[in-house]
């Protein structure tokens, strides 16, 4: 069960499992066949894509600002389901942006992984100690 990150434009591969398109607005010239879903609430609200975009605003200060929009009670239930889903199957998260770019749809996986390693049941060393015999040493 892995959750994946590509570029809409990257031809589909029979491991992405279900693809989903977390854009706030729809790719040109993309055809619907390139994605199972689209969910806007894994994207980030147009004013600050368009302030990203335009330069007023720095990627450090998106990364801020975007993971509070996924604070939402709407984002926050559609984190849950794709949580939910990549418990079961592969999940391969779409955007516009190039692979390697930064770009949000990576700040969303780690959000949901980080989530799934703090739900995960913490596992326990378990230590083996040998039995020491009991007894003393005589004494001369």
């Amino acid at each position: 069960m892995a959750l994946k990150t590509k570029s809409i434009y990257e031809p589909r591969s029979p491991d992405d499992g279900v693809r989903i398109l977390v854009t706030r607005f729809y790719p040109r010239g993309v055809k619907k066949d390139r994605f199972d879903r689209w969910d806007r609430r894994l994207s980030p609200s147009r004013e600050l894509v368009e302030s990203y975009k335009a330069g007023r605003t720095a990627w450090r200060q998106f990364r801020i600002s975007f993971l509070k929009e996924m604070n939402s009670l709407e984002s926050s239930s559609a984190l849950e389901e794709l949580r939910a889903l990549s418990r079961g199957g592969d999940v391969t998260l779409l955007c516009y942006e190039k692979e390697g770019e930064r770009c949000h749809r990576q700040l969303v996986r780690e959000i949901v992984v980080k989530k799934k390693r703090a739900d995960a049941p913490e596992r326990r060393r378990i230590r083996f100690y040998s039995r020491k015999k009991s007894g003393r040493k005589a004494s001369k």
